[in-house]
């Protein structure tokens, strides 16, 4: 059987009468995927919609381990239309766990309660509790996944994630010059990243916790982007980097000029 993971494709061999509970597994690991890129996929369409419909391109989107981004062209509208499209795809989650909490509620028989379980009763569902159980249980998972998605992206300011381009698209809109909100956008980001690493270091290291070390790989990814970002505007560079590179920005900082050369004449 051959499946694509990633875009990559890999052959599983599998001994279906030798090793029967395999067949469990490799379903569960097809269904996860495809929720996965479910979940991802709705959450990039909601940054390209929102873009085309604020006057912007969309050149495609993009899917990878670590989640997923849009190739969108600058939108019309400035600073507030960066701010409504970074914010659009975070809130795409919200129906989509709604979603999952009715599917949850009509699989369990209208019993909520068990959507806050611990992880021993959600075990003891998918051991005990059928073909029923286990989809209560998935959708128990999804809607879980898509709430942190949604909390990770749209509170923790560090770019490349969505909440950082909200907090360089929140200062710019308060008059802010680009090249400083630039500084600000990657020191920011710079210090999270190393916060997160702790956070999933530590666990990893000590509490043989390997959901850590998908933590360290966020850090290692907004650390280096962050680097990247302040590199560039420690040059004077910023320029170059995609998200300050764009002909909306220039608009910005003209905007602002404007007002430092009308508070100027006026004093």
């Amino acid at each position: 059987m051959r499946i694509s993971l990633f875009g990559c494709d890999r052959c599983l061999y599998v001994g279906m009468y030798l090793f029967p509970i395999s067949t469990f597994f490799l379903s569960i690991i097809i269904i996860s995927r495809r929720i996965w890129e479910s979940t991802f996929s709705q959450h990039e369409f909601g940054h390209a919609l929102t873009t085309k419909k604020l006057g912007g391109e969309v050149g495609g989107i993009i899917l990878w381990p670590l989640g997923g981004f849009a190739l969108c062209g600058p939108a019309d509208g400035g600073a507030s239309a960066d701010f409504k499209v970074a914010i659009a795809g975070p809130l795409t989650h919200i129906p989509q766990m709604i979603v999952w909490v009715i599917l949850y509620i009509a699989f369990t028989g209208g019993n909520i309660s068990g959507l806050f379980s611990t992880s021993s009763v959600a075990l003891y569902e998918v051991s005990y509790g059928g073909f029923t159980g286990f989809l209560s249980q998935l959708c128990k998972q999804t809607f879980w996944m898509n709430l942190h998605i949604l909390g990770f992206n749209l509170f923790i300011p560090a770019f490349p994630l969505d909440g950082g381009r909200c907090l360089a698209a929140s200062l710019v809109m308060c008059k802010v010059r680009v090249e400083k909100a630039a500084m600000i956008t990657s020191v920011v980001a710079f210090v999270i990243a190393i916060g997160m690493g702790i956070w999933g270091f530590i666990p990893l290291i000590i509490g043989d916790d390997p959901n850590g070390l998908f933590m360290v790989f966020i850090a290692g990814f907004v650390l280096v982007s962050s680097k990247q970002l302040f590199d560039l505007t420690r040059a004077g560079r910023v320029r170059e980097h995609p998200l300050f590179s764009r002909s909306c920005y220039d608009e910005r900082e003209e905007s602002s000029d404007d007002v430092e050369a009308t508070e100027g004449t006026l004093t």
